[in-house]
């Protein structure tokens, strides 16, 4: 464990640097609460804002970081945690933290009220579904109608070859820790349509990307027709804000990711950490996520269809499958392997 801490240590003084902390509550607050998320700061503002109203003890630092970034760094501060609250996206990441001991176990009202897929351990907690969405430039479909699934679009790549090359974008799983974890997933459920899709991705030259923000802001602006494999809260916040762009929940099959918090195992501030938690998962947080247009809620009873939900099957990524299925996923040996496939379908060179 010593020389795997090492090694992340050395990596994240290379590859990583620290953010500052955007800062919510009175600066004379006893108590300080460090967070370090994945969370976009437009879908998580209002809820942060309200906590330290019920709360004035307690004064936020929020650090918003990338999925894969958010794991080297808890890894490397394993002793000394600048955070006392972890949420990513990235749910096969989080449970590794669990898995190797980096977390520790918090129990209270609201997380007993959670249904066992929701939870892992006592360790790593839900507060918010994510569906897997697209999104399109309507500006580009006149005259024709967007694709539904994966299937139409594909079909419709097919048929626009010189109209679709270069205009389509992804994660990129190699920088991506949820990028990684739904192209993963993709390839579980959709073997031979994900295989074919990436072929067309490849060949008409698809653009990768960080984050999700990124891409709907590339297809926003028309430079990318077609974004692949996006959260769906920040699809539908951008889609109910701008006529332009469509978000399309596929009705082949839907994948539902969950956000997930954990504690780090020497936080600095783990009582404030689980208050924090227990209001995300409360009613009053669940519903300001949905009531606000931040999140989809993990009680969807709370939804109160402010939301769009998928229509056809789901694929919900639980957390009482990770300790088989993701973490067997993200084995180092198997890891490469499928990056490297990866690149090879999209005609990608390992220093694109």
């Amino acid at each position: 464990m010593k020389g795997l801490v090492a090694f992340f240590c050395l990596y994240w003084s290379v590859w990583g640097s620290a953010a500052t902390p955007v800062w919510f509550g009175d600066r004379a607050a006893p108590r300080v609460l460090f967070i370090n998320s994945t969370l976009d700061m437009t879908s998580f503002q209002p809820l942060l804002e309200r906590f330290v109203a019920l709360y004035p003890d307690v004064r936020i630092g929020y650090v918003d970081v990338n999925t894969l970034e958010l794991y080297y760094r808890t890894v490397s501060e394993v002793n000394r945690p600048t955070a006392s609250l972890i949420l990513s996206s990235a749910m096969d990441l989080q449970l590794k933290l669990v898995n190797d001991g980096f977390t520790q176990a918090y129990r209270s009202d609201e997380t007993s009220r959670l249904a066992k897929q929701a939870k892992w351990r006592d360790e790593v907690f839900a507060f918010s579904y994510e569906p897997v969405v697209m999104m399109v430039n309507k500006n580009a479909f006149v005259g024709g109608q967007l694709p539904e699934d994966r299937q139409s679009l594909l079909s419709y790549i097919r048929q626009n070859d010189e109209q679709v090359a270069g205009r389509m974008g992804t994660y990129d799983i190699r920088t991506s820790g949820v990028g990684y974890l739904l192209a993963s997933q993709d390839a579980r459920q959709a073997d031979a349509t994900w295989g074919r899709l990436l072929e067309a991705f490849g060949s008409h030259g698809v653009k990768t990307y960080c984050c999700s923000s990124d891409i709907i802001d590339d297809v926003a602006s028309g430079e990318l027709l077609v974004g692949y494999n996006l959260l769906g809260s920040y699809a539908a916040q951008r889609a109910n804000e701008d006529p332009n762009l469509e978000m399309i929940i596929p009705k082949d099959y839907t994948l539902m990711l969950m956000r997930t918090a954990v504690i780090p195992k020497h936080a600095a501030n783990p009582q404030d950490a689980g208050r924090f938690l227990d209001f995300l998962l409360s009613d009053e947080g669940q519903t300001l996520m949905t009531s606000e247009e931040l999140l989809y809620p993990i009680r969807p009873n709370l939804n109160d269809a402010h939301f769009a939900m998928p229509l056809g099957p789901t694929r919900t990524i639980r957390t009482v499958d990770l300790d088989q299925q993701l973490l067997v996923g993200r084995d180092l040996v198997k890891q490469r392997r499928f990056i490297r496939n990866w690149e090879l379908a999209l005609e990608l060179s390992s220093d694109d």
